[in-house]
């Protein structure tokens, strides 16, 4: 989801974050799989890049949870054109998380194109940031 840091505060337990904020669907691509994608996008080791949604609040003990795309990463990818999105999605397909998903070229294309549009917003955006609801 797209949201300013004191509003993502103000988030209850109870509320579904799509009814506050623009949101997406994730597919089911969790943050192991989305750490391929980060370690793609930015040329880091995989354990660095599973670093890069940070717990930004944690609503009850057990979740759910809300992280933060790290802003250098959300502006690497803000910064891919259509073609670079292309290459992205062949590259992360043959991942193994991404396997295990079972997801076709085509749907992680349009996650990931949407994706990269929520983090363009973001940019332009006045203290915005691409934030990820977790259940747990």
């Amino acid at each position: 989801m797209i949201g300013h840091e004191s509003g993502i505060e103000e988030i209850a337990a109870d509320e579904n974050p799509a009814d506050l904020y623009p949101c997406m669907n994730t597919l089911g691509i969790h943050a192991e799989a989305r750490a391929q994608l980060y370690s793609l996008v930015t040329g880091s080791f995989l354990d660095d890049a599973m670093q890069l949604e940070p717990l930004v609040r944690q609503l009850t003990e057990d979740g759910p949870n809300i992280h933060l795309l790290d802003t250098s990463l959300t502006r690497q990818l803000s910064d891919r054109d259509e073609d670079d999105i292309e290459e992205l999605v062949s590259l992360w397909l043959e991942c193994e998380p991404i396997e295990a998903l079972e997801l076709d070229g085509e749907d992680l294309s349009d996650f990931l194109f949407q994706f990269v549009h929520f983090c363009k917003t973001a940019i332009q955006g006045d203290g915005l940031g691409v934030y990820l609801y977790s259940d747990g």
